[in-house]
């Protein structure tokens, strides 16, 4: 029982530092063993009017994910690297742990985010 107790508040204070450690998540698994996971490398390429690319901002930002955006039709160097990296045009277009997404798809970015 102490045990339980003990690794409980460990997972409490661990969550807690993980608040600081915006490239770090907690978890525990069944038999109580706590680690340290990366959080996932998100990469997004947007335009500022698109209501597709508003959403994909907010999912990440909503669950706290790190992420960095381009704005490729303010960045040219952004609108050169996308179109190397997707053959499709229109955004957003989203590479999360370098697995490509293309348009918005909440069930494709927690697949890449979450691989089972």
């Amino acid at each position: 029982m102490k045990q339980g107790i003990i690794v409980a508040l460990a997972v409490i204070l661990l969550g807690a530092q993980c608040i600081c450690l915006s490239a770090a998540t907690v978890w525990a698994d069944e038999r109580m063993i706590v680690a340290l996971q990366d959080s996932p490398k998100v990469e997004l390429y947007i335009t500022s009017w698109c209501p597709y690319s508003k959403k994909a901002v907010s999912f990440f930002q909503s669950r706290g994910i790190p992420f960095v955006s381009y704005d490729i039709e303010k960045d040219e160097s952004a609108a050169r690297r996308k179109s190397q990296l997707d053959s499709k045009s229109g955004v957003p277009f989203a590479i999360i742990n370098g697995q490509k997404i293309h348009g918005y798809s909440e069930e494709d970015y927690q697949s890449a985010i979450n691989p089972k």
